[in-house]
């Protein structure tokens, strides 16, 4: 299993530098890196260290995006919320009420809880947040749709969000996996989002997290603005028009504060997780584009327990200091050998391991 799970990731990034050599060049740290940026009044260029409470969530919404991978056609999330992940451990007030596997689509579940995991000020007892958690991929025909670079036109639904725009472009693959994940659960989220006193949270991992931005982008529209959407090792989705109008409609520029809706969005990403940088393409005027609202974990790759000074707010998608930064012009050979497969699974902990006993006992000895 370990071997044929970095096979299919060498495959990917061997294909996803393909793409890249075909496209724009990746960007290079300068010493002026901060030049050609629009920076707003009063925002610094420099990552900026998070509130500690979002900091310690973090923890909490890496572990429910990894329980999104006990889903699978060989395994399942038990009553009332029982999975190898210590899912009842710790979430023992959490209740599953949904989960769906499809070999040719995204996979998750959803779950409620009356407690507050994420310690908020309740202004009332009983608050329901409702939590929607989408894994990454695990075969290989995933990991090919994943690099697909074809775009297709975005038009949301223009009900509580302006009209995105005739330019909106986004990643076909990505937006056809959303539309099928919303058919599985519309129906169930419908009913359990009946209450007033209610929070959406939306996670997912991977590809997982690009099927999330397009479920947290329609719910928002529909009106549901009590709304948070976490992505770990999201890939990117769209041209700079949609990613522009998203990072608005989502709060990305806001500065993230603890029990607060201001800022929807929150995109972690691992430092040298080149899937947050793919799919590129070679069309200036339908360029996939960076969004800016990167949590940047700027520490090792097998670091799953980074300090609170190595989880930064990077402010822009331009940031040098960050993801933009960590990628040199390519070497083939030097690249694909360094620890990609590591940099994209491990977010907070080691992602993707449930299910898979053997694979993880040799994880866990490197």
């Amino acid at each position: 299993m370990m071997d044929y799970t970095l096979f299919i990731t060498k495959f990917v990034l061997v294909a996803s530098f393909w793409c890249l050599t075909i496209g724009s060049a990746v960007g290079m740290p300068t010493n002026n890196w901060f030049d050609g940026i629009e920076i707003p009044f009063g925002r610094s260029v420099l990552p900026q260290p998070i509130d500690r409470e979002i900091y310690n969530n973090l923890f909490t919404y890496a572990h429910l995006i990894d329980i999104s991978y006990c889903v699978s056609n060989v395994n399942q999330i038990s009553e009332p919320f029982n999975c190898e992940l210590d899912c009842q451990k710790r979430f023992p007030n959490v209740t599953l009420v949904h989960q769906w596997y499809n070999d040719d689509s995204d996979c998750g579940y959803i779950a409620t809880t009356t407690s507050n995991i994420f310690n908020y000020n309740l202004s009332s007892e009983g608050k329901k947040t409702i939590i929607v958690s989408l894994r990454g991929t695990h075969s290989f025909f995933d990991s090919y749709t994943d690099i697909k670079v074809d775009m297709m036109q975005y038009s949301n639904l223009q009900q509580s969000l302006p009209y995105c725009g005739r330019k909106c472009m986004v990643h076909k693959g990505f937006f056809e996996y959303f539309a099928a994940t919303l058919l599985q659960i519309h129906d169930v989220l419908d009913d359990e989002l009946s209450t007033d006193d209610y929070e959406l949270i939306i996670v997912g991992h991977s590809m997982g997290g690009s099927v999330a931005l397009f479920l947290a982008l329609h719910y928002l529209d529909l009106g549901y603005d009590k709304l948070t959407l976490v992505t770990m090792g999201q890939p990117l989705v769209g041209n700079k028009e949609f990613v522009t109008w998203a990072d608005e409609v989502l709060g990305s520029l806001e500065k993230p504060v603890h029990n607060t809706f201001h800022r929807k969005y929150f995109r972690v990403v691992h430092k040298n997780d080149i899937v947050t940088t793919i799919p590129k393409t070679n069309n200036l005027m339908n360029s996939y584009h960076q969004f800016d609202n990167q949590i940047y974990l700027n520490c090792s790759a097998t670091n799953s327990e980074p300090s609170p000074d190595e989880v930064v707010d990077c402010v822009y998608g331009d940031n040098q200091n960050c993801i933009k930064g960590d990628f040199q012009p390519i070497k083939m050979i030097e690249d694909v050998n360094r620890n990609y497969y590591f940099s994209h699974n491990t977010y907070f902990r080691k992602m993707g391991l449930c299910g898979m006993k053997i694979f993880n006992q040799e994880a866990s000895l490197r």
